[in-house]
């Protein structure tokens, strides 16, 4: 019997629990939050990893490129602590900030990264922002932000998935329909068809449809200087579907008997995750390890510099036959009634 009919009982509990706290908020006996600038939400239907960062930071980039002032808040996933904090960039310290915020502030400098248990309360940490894009927003049902985006990996929407805790899904396909926007992330190099995936995810026609692909670079040193020679290494990876990513990294780097570990998304990289890195390493004779930019923000120095460490860095992109996202979302904006303040 498989571990997970061992929950369907507690399906029922979980969708009324769901129907219950929405409802709270709908019916106006718990608060619901409308921020004063565009807010961006960029959520999910499933638990794990479907997307949601890497498209955050790709549309944070296509904003600043506009001029506009950004600012992104995220709960801070297995940090210490509950309060609401600007992430000090002199300090990117995961156990301060979560492993997400410290990668987005690294990455994107000149945006405002917040953490916050209450979405709301991080949101009001950010005043100057033109824009603020929220991390995990679809069902926090105390904010209603200007849109919504919902990001779903394209191997894994099938309408056969349950409902937590007997499946990945938070909400069913039905759900789709709150939302504004619906990217439809790793899509094959090769292209999809968004005219095909619309119809078989029975998505209304106000829901805006964008096909992205994730590109994948060669591995990068960290810490040394040392270019990547196609060395002997162990790949490791601690995201919401390492396996998969795993794969592909085989995948990409040509090695398809590499030493693997995949470890439990946002895992600490310290204590027994450490000594079973350091265990691979010995087993599989690797002379380097390879791993992902979310992975390096949980590492210290001495685990750094520890073994030869290479990253394999990540990026998003949109087909050229796809409307300019951007311009997409600048619409849809104004037609909530919170246009883009762009610059003349």
């Amino acid at each position: 019997m498989r571990p997970s009919l061992w929950f369907y009982p507690l399906v029922p509990l979980y969708w009324l629990g769901q129907k219950l706290h929405r409802g709270l908020h709908q019916s106006g006996i718990l608060a619901v939050h409308h921020p004063r600038q565009p807010v961006i939400g960029i959520g999910n239907i499933q638990a794990g990893g479907s997307g949601k960062t890497p498209l955050a930071m790709h549309l944070i980039g296509l904003c600043q490129e506009r001029g506009l002032s950004t600012a992104y808040v995220s709960r801070g996933y297995g940090r210490q602590g509950k309060s609401s904090l600007l992430v000090d960039m002199a300090n990117l310290d995961p156990r301060i900030y979560g492993d997400e915020a410290c990668m987005v502030a690294s990455a994107l400098p000149e945006c405002t990264v917040i953490v916050a248990n209450r979405r709301w309360d991080g949101i009001a940490l950010a005043p100057k922002a033109d824009i603020v894009f929220v991390d995990d927003a679809f069902q926090h049902w105390s904010l209603k932000p200007t849109l919504h985006i919902v990001t779903m990996p394209f191997n894994q929407r099938s309408s056969r998935q349950k409902l937590l805790p007997a499946g990945p899904l938070r909400e069913g396909l039905s759900a789709l329909c709150r939302a504004d926007m619906l990217v439809i992330t790793n899509c094959p190099l090769d292209g999809c068809d968004s005219k095909a995936l619309a119809l078989e995810l029975k998505l209304s026609p106000s829901v805006a449809l964008h096909c992205a692909q994730t590109l994948m670079d060669m591995p990068q040193p960290v810490g040394h200087e040392q270019p990547w020679q196609g060395q002997t290494a162990l790949l490791v990876a601690g995201l919401g579907q390492s396996q998969s990513v795993l794969d592909q990294w085989k995948a990409l780097l040509k090695s398809p008997h590499a030493a693997t570990l995949a470890l439990p998304d946002h895992a600490s990289l310290a204590g027994r995750h450490w000594a079973s890195i350091t265990q691979a390493m010995k087993q599989s004779q690797a002379k380097a390890w390879v791993t992902s930019t979310k992975d390096l923000a949980r590492l210290s120095e001495e685990q750094i510099t520890r073994f030869p460490l290479y990253v394999i860095p990540l990026s998003m992109r949109f087909p050229q036959e796809v409307t300019d996202i951007f311009n997409q979302l600048e619409k849809l904006c104004a037609k909530k009634g919170q246009p883009l303040p762009l610059p003349s």
